[in-house]
């Protein structure tokens, strides 16, 4: 097949793909990686939302969905059920204990972001105005830096084997040290849920029904793409460098040193080309 004019057809090998060829960008790599697992995405949501309907299991959900979300932010394989139930299962405990912690955490911001304008309005309380404008800004200080270090949390829940200490301890730091990349899975988080409520708004009522499909996968799959690359640079790759050994979540791992006996040749073979076939005329008689 010659494809358009003589381009894209299969008739000719090439020399295939080099190993050393440049890697894709960033921004590019994670819409292909969107466009693969889309399908799945909207799965592990509905699987998410049915997990958290009693309220308490939000926590171990979370750390269920954030597994796969991880792998498909590194361009791995997961089943998301299978996948979803283990990791459920085997962080149930401490992750339902900080699901609880979550629970509470923001019910104390909301109730602050809520109580604190109504305050600065009543004019009858003998309260000085500026300080509830500074506890108003500490409150939503204290709002932003939790969800930035939950994102961490979890992904360090379902990846280490550290100590909910170390890994609040860590999550702290990693709120401060990408603020681009942190900056970037707030803003998904933030604007994201508007999409489908501004639809049911303004649109249809019948918007509500993408609900359990979206947007918690895909806002957790943003924050994983951009926030495990941290986490694999600070705690995950310190970690096998000071036992002198490759983190085998990079794609250079291997998991042996045994004699190769295949060799991946993509970009080093001689392109091969076929015989064109040609046509004899017909002879008219």
């Amino acid at each position: 097949m010659a494809g358009f004019f003589g381009m894209g057809g299969y008739d000719n090998a090439g020399s295939g793909i080099s190993k050393s060829a440049a890697p894709k960008g960033s921004l590019k790599l994670f819409f292909e990686i969107l466009g693969v697992r889309i399908w799945k995405l909207f799965t592990l949501n509905l699987i998410y939302v049915l997990a958290c309907i009693p309220v308490i299991t939000i926590g171990p959900a979370t750390a269920g969905m954030t597994k796969v979300l991880k792998n498909y932010a590194i361009d791995k394989n997961a089943y998301v059920w299978l996948d979803f139930k283990e990791t459920f299962r085997k962080n149930f405990f401490r992750a339902f204990i900080w699901g609880i912690v979550d629970i509470v955490a923001y019910a104390g911001v909301v109730t602050g972001l809520v109580i604190y304008p109504m305050m600065i309005k009543d004019q009858s309380l003998n309260i000085p105005e500026p300080l509830l404008y500074v506890m108003y800004v500490l409150t939503m200080s204290v709002g932003v830096t939790f969800t930035i270090m939950n994102y961490y949390i979890y992904m360090m829940m379902v990846s280490t084997d550290l100590s909910m200490k170390n890994i609040i301890k860590n999550s702290l730091a990693l709120a401060f040290l990408a603020p681009k990349k942190n900056l970037i899975a707030l803003a998904s988080n933030l604007v994201l849920p508007l999409i489908p409520l501004l639809l049911i708004i303004y649109v249809n009522m019948q918007f509500v029904f993408i609900l359990p499909f979206a947007p918690a996968s895909l806002i957790g799959f943003i924050v994983c793409y951009c926030c495990y690359p941290v986490v694999q640079k600070y705690v995950i790759n310190p970690y096998y460098e000071a036992r002198g050994e490759e983190n085998p979540e990079n794609p250079s791992y291997t998991t042996s040193d045994e004699e190769v006996l295949f060799e991946d040749m993509g970009g080093k073979e001689k392109p091969v080309e076929m015989k064109k076939k040609t046509r004899k005329g017909k002879i008219i008689s």
